[in-house]
């Protein structure tokens, strides 16, 4: 007898008091004001939000979850619930629990890496967000070269 692997997405749902969550995400403050609640956790989070053709979020997903100072991981993970869902945009979301939002170099490569992935598969990546304290950083407004 073989064993095989069957893969299932399973959506779990969760109440959020962000009116924006159910509306079109045009800006980047919307998308710090939905992910605000970052600025107060102690590890690097790494969110993708996934977004339907009218920009909602469809769902977001928990890529990855690393240190006071930085996370790992790999631009196939960041991507995957987009392609098994086939969500045609996503907008990169994490913290830096140091309160400071400043991209550092490896947020802007790691950025580069994800958005070449994503335009061969046809998925336009929005922008990437990093929520601080009490402010946030959009690299499409301040790494526009990127998009």
């Amino acid at each position: 007898m073989a064993i095989i692997r069957e893969i299932n997405v399973k959506y779990q749902f969760k109440e959020t008091q962000c009116a924006l969550a159910e509306q079109a995400i045009t800006r980047p403050e919307d998308t710090a004001q939905v992910f605000n609640y970052l600025k107060h956790e102690t590890k690097e989070m790494f969110i993708v939000a996934n977004l339907t053709t009218q920009h909602t979020i469809n769902c977001v997903e928990v890529v990855a979850t690393g240190s006071v100072n930085g996370i790992s991981m790999r631009p196939v993970e960041v991507l995957r619930t987009a392609v098994i869902l086939n969500m045609p945009s996503v907008i990169l979301v994490h913290n830096h629990p140091s309160g400071d939002p400043t991209p550092s170099t490896s947020d802007i490569q790691f950025t580069r890496k994800v958005i070449e992935c994503a335009k061969v598969l046809d998925i336009n990546v929005l922008d990437h967000v990093i929520i601080g304290l009490n402010r946030f950083t959009s690299l499409r407004e301040t790494h526009c070269d990127l998009f």
